[in-house]
């Protein structure tokens, strides 16, 4: 069943007080390297909005869909596995209810986006649900225990990550305008993570790892308000906004518009003190590898873990080498003089044999 707005030259003509607002858009506003035909504006409200007898249908793949998605990215996260997780992005059906509620936004649908954001939030509560099942089903784990890598990624965002989310957002609304580029859709979805993240809170809180939650949460509003806002410019670029009702949804558009700017800006605070300490991080574990180089020649520099939570800074190091160091303390006080601050080392050493034979 195909969206098309019925008797649409004669609602043009329609008592003024009747609400316009559900016409289909025109095309007429925005810059515009061709104008979209009626057909295709038809097309995109259709593969965005799925309403009457469409509605249960697409509610239930929709929910189908989720679990399967959240299931796959639960076990391919707790399994290290990169390649899961992926798989996991092209099964998520996040995408389609982000741009609708971009869509939604551009033309002022109040009740559209109320119902995107109610699929959204419905959905990321199914996501993080099977997340926690997932990892409540595992054996306890020491909080001493490191997690895996895939896990620990979505639990520390950065700009870059909003950067990501922008230019997925911008490049998802395009796809949908320019049906020549459907293909890259896919494309689309493995860029910009939705689905990992949720899984990754139902994870941590499975797990009682509840100080990582926060980063995860944080990522996932990130690619939320960036796709929603991105993808929105696009879409009224391409100047689909109502040809009839510009003077009734101007106001609500730019509010609508200013709200997700506000999400993403207050977003974006985080995520720059997030990125900050992971330079500053990074920072002290090169300054580790010389600080050690120049402790004991011998050893060598196997991990560095730089918590600057705690204070005076501290700095986990792992070592290896033909023989355990004499003065940790010493290690401490030139790296105390490198940073510029107290900092306390705690050294973990492993023997390294050389498989000469003294005999």
């Amino acid at each position: 069943m195909s969206y098309t707005p019925p008797n649409l030259s004669e609602r043009a003509t329609a008592d003024p007080g009747e609400d316009l607002r559900t016409l289909i858009p025109s095309g007429e506003f925005g810059v515009r390297g061709r104008e979209l035909s009626l057909e295709e504006r038809a097309r995109i409200l259709d593969e965005l909005f799925f309403e009457g007898d469409r509605r249960a249908p697409y509610l239930w793949r929709f929910v189908a869909l989720i679990l399967f998605s959240s299931s796959i990215a639960a076990f391919g996260l707790l399994n290290d596995s990169g390649a899961v997780v992926i798989g996991a992005m092209l099964v998520a059906p996040l995408m389609t209810p982000i741009l609708g509620l971009a869509a939604a936004t551009v033309q002022a649908w109040m009740a559209r986006q109320v119902e995107s954001l109610a699929i959204i939030g419905g959905g990321a509560l199914l996501a993080v649900g099977v997340g926690w099942i997932v990892a409540r089903l595992l054996p306890e784990v020491d909080e001493d225990v490191s997690l895996p890598g895939e896990l620990l990624a979505r639990t520390a965002p950065n700009l870059l990550d909003l950067a990501i989310a922008v230019a997925a957002g911008a490049a998802g609304g395009y796809v949908l305008v320019r049906k020549e580029a459907g293909s890259a859709l896919p494309g689309v979805g493995i860029a910009v993570a939705l689905v990992p993240p949720l899984a990754t809170v139902g994870i941590t809180l499975g797990l009682g790892r509840t100080d990582l939650t926060d980063g995860a949460v944080l990522l996932f509003v990130t690619n939320l308000a960036c796709i929603t806002l991105a993808a929105a410019i696009v879409f009224m670029f391409a100047g689909f906004v109502p040809r009839l009702d510009r003077l009734l949804s101007r106001r609500g558009r730019w509010i609508s518009f200013l709200i997700t700017g506000i999400v993403v800006l207050a977003v974006a605070i985080p995520l720059a003190t997030y990125t900050a300490i992971q330079w500053s991080e990074a920072r002290t574990e090169d300054r580790v590898d010389e600080v050690v180089a120049e402790w004991d020649p011998t050893l060598t520099v196997d991990a560095v873990d730089v918590d600057h939570s705690a204070s005076p800074l501290a700095v986990p190091v792992a070592v290896s080498g033909p023989q355990p160091p004499d003065n940790p303390d010493g290690l401490a006080a030139l790296l105390s003089r490198q940073e510029g601050a107290a900092v306390t080392v705690s050294v973990r050493y492993t023997a390294l044999f050389t498989g000469t034979d003294d005999n």
